[in-house]
This record gives structure tokens, sequence and C-alpha cells, in this order.
């Protein structure tokens, strides 16, 4: 596949008498490689529980367990079981028959793989930014394992988004404007940034156009239609996805909630209230 111009658009997610397809070799490769070590699975469990289905948080771009550390804790502190992933950087799935493009159908199949090792059947998720995208790409594949999710300003809300244009509004909003932002906890996720973009130059370009050209929409309205209610959260001064953008596109069709708060791109990981916004969503979404 040329991830110059990724095929990511309407056939996307195979439906009806491409979805079997799909699925079938979700699960062919699901049992050909290991994509998630169980060290890089990282669990949280609550002091008291208030719901017994845990809270997946599939993470954007660059972001590893550390780099969102007090946001995990925050919905762990709801009453939630809390899993995540730090996403192998070793390209595994060079071609598929879908069209999915690889990077982000690996990173999919390491949510999934991550569930079954921890012997979860069913989740309630969280998706930030990229994150967002391996969520709904993996719920598409996988419906019976999700029962809610809810993205915060998840990748694929641009439409007609360029690569370039992407990279350049990502790297003016990293989350800086946030008030009260620890400027460790911001300079450790630089870090990790800068360490998960060496590790894989290619994959990270792969997955950058990935991001520019999908449609997240499309795919929730997909999503829907199997039953896994969707809500969204996007900051009010997001740069990376500006909201006068994103509510061009958002409906009833495609979302069960949308919500606009205050805040960055980089809020979800920075402030705990906005992790506390969308753990709170999921619980209302249940009802």
């Amino acid at each position: 596949m040329n991830f110059e111009q990724p095929d990511f658009n309407n056939e996307s997610i195979p439906e009806e008498e491409n979805y079997n397809k799909a699925r079938s070799e979700a699960n062919v490769l699901l049992e050909k490689y290991d994509f998630i070590k169980d060290e890089d699975i990282k669990e949280i469990n609550p002091e008291k529980t208030k719901d017994e289905m845990p809270v997946f948080v599939s993470p954007g771009w660059g972001v590893v367990p550390e780099s969102q550390e007090e946001s995990l804790k925050t919905i762990s502190e709801e009453g939630r079981k809390v899993l995540t992933v730090s996403f192998s950087r070793e390209k595994k799935v060079e071609q598929s028959d879908t069209d999915i493009p690889t990077a982000e159908l690996q990173k999919a199949l390491s949510i999934i793989e991550a569930i079954n090792k921890k012997g979860i059947n069913r989740v309630d998720a969280i998706g930030h930014s990229e994150g967002g995208l391996n969520l709904v790409i993996a719920a598409n594949l996988f419906p019976e394992k999700f029962r809610n999710i809810v993205l915060v300003s998840p990748a694929g809300m641009i439409e007609n988004d360029s690569s370039l244009s992407l990279m350049k509004r990502f790297i003016v909003d990293e989350g800086i404007q946030e008030l009260g932002v620890d400027k460790s906890v911001f300079f450790k996720y630089i870090k990790e940034v800068f360490k998960y973009s060496i590790k894989g130059s290619k994959l990270s370009y792969e997955e950058i156009s990935a991001c520019a050209v999908a449609n997240i929409f499309q795919m929730t309205e997909q999503l829907r239609e199997k039953g896994v209610k969707v809500g969204f959260i996007c900051g009010a001064n997001d740069k990376v996805f500006p909201i006068e953008e994103v509510i061009k596109r958002v409906g009833k069709e495609n979302a069960d909630h949308f919500l606009s708060t205050k805040g960055d791109h980089g809020s979800f990981i920075f402030n705990k209230e906005h992790a506390l916004l969308a753990e709170n969503l999921l619980d209302n979404m249940k009802k």
C-alpha cells in the first residue's frame, strides 16, 4: 500500500459481505503475531469498584502510560479498572487484504490482544487522538468486545486533511497551553514522543499519513450500526482538530454524544478534569 496516498475512506472498515473477510484476516494476524508484550500492558485497579467493566484507554501518538499517569489514576479513582498499552514500534503487518492502513491495523489488533491477554470479555474505552482512530478500527472489527467508547479529539475529524498540515498543527499544539500543566510532566511527554518517533521513523510517517486521510465520522456511523455507543469530546482551543471544522461533520448519525469543552489537543494527557469528563460521559452512556 502506498502511504503517500493511503486508501482510508469509504471502504476502510469493511461492512456486510466484506466484514467476514476482514474479521477472518484479523483473527489470522492475531494468531500469527504477538503485537504487544505483557510488560507493555498497564493495569490500574481501583480501591473500590463502581463498575465491573474495565476502561481501556487507547493512547495518542507517542504517548506511553507514564506520560498520562495522572489521567489514568483519575479514571481508576472513579471506581473503574483501567487498562492501557505502550504500542510497539516494530512493524509486523506489512500488507493487508483490507483497505485499512497496516500501521493502524497493527495498533488496533494490539488493543484486542491486550484485552484478550488480560482475560477480559468486554470493555468500555476511551481513545485520544490517534488512539481514537485505532480504537474505532478495533471496535469495528470486534464490536462484541466493546460496550461504549468515548473519543477525545480523535484523528480523522478534518476533511481533506494532509500529512504536512497535520504535522504542523500538532507541533504548535502539544498541550502546553493547558493551565496548570506541570512542566516536568510535559517535558517527560516530549521526551517519550521523541523516542517514539526515532524508534520507527518510517512507521511514524505511515501513521501520520493514515491519520490525515481517515474519516472517523464514517467509521463511527458504521460502529453505531453494530450496537456500540459513541461519544465525542473536543477541545474548544484544539488547534490540531479545530472545533469549527469538527462541528461541520459531526451529527446524530455518527455520534450519540458530542461535548465541546475548554482545552487544547493535549488536555486529556495533562489535565485530570478532562480524564474525569471522559469517564463521566462513559458512565452516563451506560444509562
